[in-house]
């Protein structure tokens, strides 16, 4: 899988994070990706990633995301952060998370459940 990168910034004026819009091969995904945030499952082959939404210029969330690649679909989990860091899959339907944009705490882990979490289909915008 060939992840390509475009339209490069920084958010929140604190040295990052940064993110981008990203294609899978010549598909486009998604707006407003965290950079160096993807997970791939290979089992179902979902990429998953993190998103930057930002409502307005004093509220904005990150959620977490999903693209079917062979659907070429994107979900979005209902459950919203004011930062979060996706890891590995503990297991088919457990993903590792961090509240922080990186996974440097491993103390901090949470097993995010995606069994249990509601999600819904979204535009890839």
């Amino acid at each position: 899988m060939e992840l390509m990168i475009t339209n490069e910034r920084q958010i929140l004026n604190m040295g990052g994070p940064w993110i981008a819009d990203v294609s899978v091969g010549n598909d486009f995904v998604s707006n407003n990706c965290i950079l160096d945030n993807f997970v791939h499952n290979k089992t179902f082959n979902l990429l998953f990633f993190v998103k930057f939404n930002k409502v307005s210029k004093y509220y904005w969330y990150f959620s977490i995301n999903f693209y079917n690649i062979d659907t070429k679909t994107v979900f979005e989990f209902d459950r919203v952060f004011d930062m979060v860091h996706i890891g590995d899959f503990r297991t088919k339907n457990e993903l590792e998370i961090y509240p922080a944009f990186h996974a440097q705490f491993k103390d901090t882990q949470q097993i995010f459940n995606l069994d249990q979490e509601e999600f819904h289909e979204t535009s890839q915008l």
